[in-house]
């Protein structure tokens, strides 16, 4: 069947005065099994020109508000002299949406194309056409924060970058959100769940932010394997790891751990791997630390 394809798509460039040899790619394990990309499309097989080559000239953004019409640009004009190929428009119209977000305009809308082939040389080029409709500029209405239990009361509003009144832009939270989870994870809250969705007023062009806290179950650790290390220096980790069985899990003691082996006379020259193994019923951690000397770390894997 695939060859049918191609042989008609040649057909159909050749009735256009175009020789053209087409290839057909289907798509890997990998792509039919991650996870997708926001907006990408679903794994597929992929017809293309394999010669002569079809490149970008230029990116022609229209309809952008003037304030960022070149700030859009910038952000494509690496793709001119590039191959075209309409697979990624969606790669395109997810760099647009992202610098739109973060200039507020949550509400922006795409429509990616190009325009007629054009022989230059040896290949062929065309223009990667973006027409925006920009939609309402959002402003913040407000911009609350709920620490959740750990933080109970606590005023959390030193870490916002940006206020009721300002462009609605990307990342209004500043580090909140990376401090709360490392808070929670040395507590013992390896489940925690920090978001905080804008809800959006159309009407009134305004967004709301709230940064909630759902913590999920406290972690215990119910066994610490330590591996490839001499009695002495596995009684040194436990003592750096600073956690034993029973104790709360604290995921940060993982992290502190790596920072403070360069510094051990006893374990200067190792590193580690580490797979820790949750029982979400029971609320508890098997954690296995696999240690290798840093001149062997060639030959380790990652888990």
């Amino acid at each position: 069947m695939e060859h049918k394809i191609r042989d008609a798509l040649a057909t159909i460039l050749k009735e256009k005065g175009i020789a053209a040899e087409i290839q057909s790619t289907e798509p890997s394990t990998f792509a039919l099994t991650a996870e997708r990309a926001p907006g990408s499309p679903p794994p597929a097989i992929v017809y293309s020109i394999l010669s002569p080559p079809i490149l970008v000239e230029k990116v022609i953004v229209s309809g952008a508000p003037e304030a960022i019409a070149s700030s859009l640009t910038t952000k494509l004009v690496p793709r001119e002299g590039h191959e075209y190929s309409g697979g990624q428009d969606w790669m395109v119209r997810s760099n647009l949406q992202e610098e739109l977000e973060a200039k507020g305009y949550p509400d922006a809308q795409f429509d990616i194309s190009h325009d007629s082939p054009r022989l230059l040389g040896n290949h062929y080029v065309v223009n990667l056409l973006a027409a925006v409709t920009p939609g309402p500029q959002f402003r913040i209405e407000s911009i609350t924060a709920d620490g959740g239990p750990l933080l109970i009361g606590r005023d959390l509003s030193s870490y916002f970058t940006e206020k009721p009144g300002d462009i609605a832009g990307s990342g209004p939270f500043g580090r909140l959100a990376g401090e709360l989870r490392a808070l929670y994870w040395h507590y013992g809250y390896a489940d925690v769940e920090i978001s905080g969705p804008p809800v959006l007023d159309r009407p009134r062009a305004t967004v709301s932010y709230h940064l909630g806290v759902v913590p999920g179950p406290l972690y215990h650790l119910r066994s610490l394997m330590i591996h490839n290390l001499s009695p002495e220096q596995e009684k040194r980790v436990g003592e750096l790891l600073g956690m034993g069985t029973g104790d709360v899990f604290d995921a940060m003691a993982i992290n502190n751990l790596y920072h403070k082996l360069p510094s051990d006379p006893l374990l200067t020259a190792h590193g580690f791997t580490f797979s820790p193994a949750k029982d979400k019923l029971a609320a508890q951690v098997d954690l296995t630390l696999e240690f290798y000397k840093e001149s062997d770390k060639s030959s380790v894997t990652v888990r």
